[in-house]
């Protein structure tokens, strides 16, 4: 029995290609046999087909898109007179941009999220995003002790960015909005001045603290070496949040705001994007939290008149 329907199985499957069988059915649960097995190959066949083709025509729209807007921009330049020096450094960042994939998924991204529970949707939020900002002393601090308001720093003031490489972060006299926490990939900073040496910055790092706590514009430009994503805190809805608070944390932000300010104008001949390092911060951060002291004055708390800095939080 074994051997009829192992030669039968043999007949079904010669139907598929040219050389077919000289082997027919002799009964009929063979011939039933047969047909199920044509039935179900037919099925399969039909199936890859069709997901074949159905990715073909996906990567050729792709490639169409694509072609039509190179397509513009080479109208573009052309129709703009632009030199071709320039048109040639333009193209090659475009078709270097291009053929990169996607180095990350964004939680903008993905819309279905949107559909989550509002608990969840801070849970998840809190869980990715409070290990990052933790690495800064403050809001690790801040964290700790005031876990409401951080968790509406975690869900309305934050945002992620891609950056190719060699692409610009921000320049020199940008009107700052954004603080920076590198999430992957390497930075270098270029501070204003011939004499300034470049600094690198990676993962774990942060840049432009200062727009958090006055008014601002950046002092040098950070370039991406490699391909990089960052981690960016808007400081207007966190002036909004935290400069709007109460009892203990409000306190704490206008001292810390208030401290880092001062820091500010007292180091303002070598303040950058980038100066204020994290052992400095760790002391503001303590003098911020620690209980008032009537008719004491913090070694940070020394003003001057070199630069005319004002923060936003402590108005």
């Amino acid at each position: 029995m074994l051997y009829r329907y192992t030669t039968s199985m043999h007949w079904a499957m010669a139907l598929f290609h040219s050389s077919g069988s000289d082997i027919q059915p002799t009964n009929s649960p063979e011939r039933i046999f047969v047909q199920i097995v044509v039935i179900w190959n037919m099925t399969v066949y039909t199936t890859l087909i069709a997901s074949m083709g159905q990715a073909v025509q996906q990567l050729r729209k792709l490639n169409e898109e694509r072609t039509e807007q190179f397509a513009k921009v080479r109208r573009y330049f052309r129709s703009n007179n632009i030199q071709s020096g320039l048109a040639k450094k333009a193209w090659a960042a475009l078709s270097t941009a291009a053929h990169k994939p996607k180095r990350r998924t964004y939680w903008d991204e993905i819309k279905i999220l949107q559909h989550l529970p509002k608990s969840l949707q801070s849970e998840l939020l809190r869980y990715i995003r409070e290990p990052i900002l933790s690495v800064h002393p403050f809001f690790s601090a801040f964290d700790r002790a005031f876990t409401v308001q951080m968790q509406q720093v975690y869900q309305r003031c934050i945002s992620e960015i891609s950056v190719e490489q060699g692409q610009e972060l921000f320049h020199t006299g940008e009107a700052s909005t954004q603080m920076y926490f590198v999430l992957e990939g390497k930075f270098c900073y270029y501070a204003e001045g011939e004499a300034a040496s470049p600094s690198f910055h990676s993962t774990g790092q942060w840049v432009g603290e200062p727009v958090l706590w006055m008014s601002w514009k950046h002092t040098g430009r950070l370039l991406a070496t490699t391909p990089c994503a960052v981690l960016a805190v808007k400081s207007n809805e966190m002036q909004e949040i935290l400069g709007s608070e109460g009892g203990d944390a409000g306190v704490i932000v206008r001292e810390y705001a208030m401290q880092f300010t001062r820091h500010c104008h007292n180091h303002s001949y070598a303040l950058t994007d980038v100066a204020v390092d994290i052992e400095t911060v760790e002391k503001l951060v303590e003098v911020a939290f620690e209980p008032p002291q009537q008719d004491s004055e913090s070694d940070f708390g020394q003003s001057s008149e070199n630069m005319e800095i004002k923060s936003l939080i402590i108005q």
